[in-house]
């Protein structure tokens, strides 16, 4: 039995040294044109969304129907996220296409989280992706504001949101193209 402990331990020993010579000499490329294997991403992807789930349980989300909010919130989103993200009807902008992993299309992946887990992401960002953190620079009003309207994108059509863009003013040049039918 002790054989097989030092065997496991001197294994481990080697994966770990192996993989600092590995980081130290900059063998791994970083760039995002590197596309990892399907079982690094599917690691990563789990830890993330079982991170957000964990982190976000004791988060306790406003009454989020508020029409002034949720238009507030579209104001933010404009400004912010759909460049990267894109809008119903409206494809992702030109840096969209240098990021790795995609920025999801939250029209329609907005509904697979809570409003809590998605106040969390909005907050604190996501690591390895191009999610930046808005915590630093914008209060827990404007958080729930960008999170309320996140949370209403999968139940808007494109006419619907081009209504509320002309609705609060906020029709001022449409960053991206037309997104195109899948």
């Amino acid at each position: 039995m002790k054989k097989l402990l030092f065997g496991f331990v001197g294994f481990l020993v080697a994966v770990l040294v192996g993989a600092l010579v590995v980081m130290y000499l900059g063998v791994y490329d970083v760039g995002t044109g590197n596309h990892d294997n399907a079982a690094m991403n599917w690691a990563l992807d789990m830890a993330m969304t079982r991170s957000v789930a964990r982190h976000a349980r004791g988060v306790k989300a406003p009454n989020l129907s508020d029409p002034a909010m949720i238009e507030r919130g579209l104001r933010h989103y404009r400004a912010m996220c759909v460049e990267c993200h894109g809008a119903p009807g409206v494809a992702p902008g030109e840096i969209a296409k240098g990021l790795f992993p995609d920025a999801p299309d939250l029209s329609e992946s907005a509904s697979d989280w809570t409003p809590e887990q998605l106040y969390w992401i909005i907050k604190n960002g996501l690591k390895f992706t191009a999610m930046p953190a808005w915590g630093p620079t914008h209060g827990d009003r404007e958080l729930w504001e960008m999170t309320a309207f996140v949370a209403r994108l999968p139940h808007l059509a494109p006419s619907d949101y081009q209504a509320m863009v002309e609705r609060a003013g906020a029709g001022m040049g449409e960053v991206g193209t037309p997104r195109q039918s899948k």
